[in-house]
């Protein structure tokens, strides 16, 4: 179904239902926990990562260990395509993340959003 996207998140129970419809594989869903146990202990990710919750939700572990570091493993998802299901069903577009500052701290922020074209 999204061949081309690294990223695949699933946002919520509407998205899961229509990427498995789609043929999507369950096994193959990493829930925010699974997520971040695998980014703490420095087990590598698989070529497509199905996430189980938004985008937003997705960048925020990836910032959780070092923010450098997780901008630079997100963005290689993030440059080869991304896939999320919003309230008008299925978005897929390229883009990366930022380092932002404010008087809390650092965040990572989307940057350069651009469509894809369905395939």
């Amino acid at each position: 179904m999204f061949e081309k996207c690294r990223l695949i998140c699933l946002g919520n129970d509407a998205g899961k239902q229509a990427w498995l419809a789609g043929g999507g594989d369950p096994a193959l869903i990493f829930s925010a926990n699974q997520l971040r146990g695998r980014l703490a202990i420095g087990e590598a990710l698989p070529e497509q990562l199905v996430f189980d919750g938004s985008l937003k939700d997705c960048i925020h572990i990836f910032s959780e260990q070092s923010i450098e570091e997780g901008s630079e493993k997100i963005n290689a998802y993030l440059e080869q395509g991304a896939a999320e299901w919003t309230e008008n069903g299925w978005e897929q577009f390229t883009c990366r993340t930022a380092v932002l500052g404010c008087c809390s701290g650092f965040y990572l922020s989307v940057v350069n959003k651009k469509e894809l074209r369905s395939f």
